[in-house]
């Protein structure tokens, strides 16, 4: 956790809370949030969320549907900060260039403190930090064990050559409460002398409703300030 690279490999980070709530959301909550957090993110847009959904019932006839969901949108002027507000759902997300906690945390009390002044909200269901990390290494230099603590072990018997592959942990920490998942993959590179890795690690509030909203600023965050 402590080893710091020159060119850092972090593409996007994400602070995500989902809610419990405690009124019906409509668009005069959304303008009410807007309004305390536009100074730092004047531009609005909307999203689009598409689900897709496939069936077979007991005398196998196939169905197939597809609907979409708006989300509400806000930038900043460079559109490298962002804030995705669903209801319930509200996410900050800090793509490259990422500098640094101290300048990312702020924006995440702002945000935060925006929804909760005007969206009555019952518990908090989820908080979660996600970093998602890429990386491009030279193959003349490339030694899985010198870059990686996180990778595959082929025991005896199995094929040594890989093409590709996927792995993943569940962490296990504040005695249960929280949970860690980290999936590390490797990726087709356009130059092909370079290997390209995906690290992505979610560090998350397993047990909803276990961190009273009074305590967010204080308990939860300095335990995401420990795990970012």
């Amino acid at each position: 956790m402590d080893k710091q690279y020159k060119n850092s490999p972090i593409t996007e980070v994400i602070c995500e809370f989902r809610f419990e709530l405690e009124t019906v959301f409509n668009q005069k909550k959304v303008d009410s949030f807007f309004n305390e957090i536009k100074e730092k993110f004047p531009k609005k847009k909307k999203g689009q969320m598409h689900q897709m959904k496939y069936e077979i019932n007991p005398k196998k006839e196939e169905s197939f549907s597809k609907t979409f969901q708006e989300f509400d949108q806000f930038l900043s002027d460079d559109e490298k900060t962002r804030i995705q507000l669903d209801g319930g759902r509200l996410s900050i997300h800090k793509l490259k260039p990422y500098n640094s906690w101290q300048e990312f945390h702020p924006l995440i009390k702002l945000v935060f403190n925006a929804y909760i002044k005007n969206i009555k909200i019952k518990s908090i269901q989820r908080i979660g930090l996600r970093y998602i990390n890429n990386f491009e290494i030279p193959l003349t230099t490339f030694d899985i064990e010198q870059y990686f603590n996180l990778r595959p072990a082929l025991g005896g018997g199995l094929p040594q050559d890989l093409i590709s592959f996927m792995v993943g942990v569940i962490f296990v920490f504040e005695n249960g409460r929280d949970n860690m998942k980290v999936q590390f993959l490797n990726r087709p590179a356009l130059d092909l002398s370079k290997m390209t890795f995906a690290l992505d690690m979610d560090y998350f509030l397993l047990k909803q409703g276990d961190v009273p909203v009074g305590e967010v600023r204080i308990k939860m965050l300095r335990v995401l300030l420990k795990r970012r």
